[in-house]
C-alpha cells in the first residue's frame, strides 16, 4: 500500500468531525488504509458480480 496522502487524510478527518467520532492523529493512516482496502473490495465484487450477470 501506498502512503495516504494529505487529501485522503483531511477526507478522513472530515468525515469522522462528521459522524461526531474522535479520530487520534496516530490512527489516520491506518484508517486511510482500510479504507482504500475496503474500496479495492467492493470495486472486486462489483466487477465480479457483473461478469456473473453477463
Amino acid at each position: 500500500m501506498t502512503q495516504p496522502t494529505e487529501a485522503e487524510r483531511n477526507a478522513a478527518m472530515l468525515q469522522a468531525e462528521r459522524l461526531g467520532l474522535a479520530l487520534p492523529a496516530a490512527a489516520l493512516d491506518g484508517v486511510v488504509t482500510n479504507q482504500q482496502l475496503l474500496a479495492r473490495h467492493h470495486a472486486v465484487v462489483r466487477e465480479a458480480l457483473a461478469e456473473d450477470a453477463e
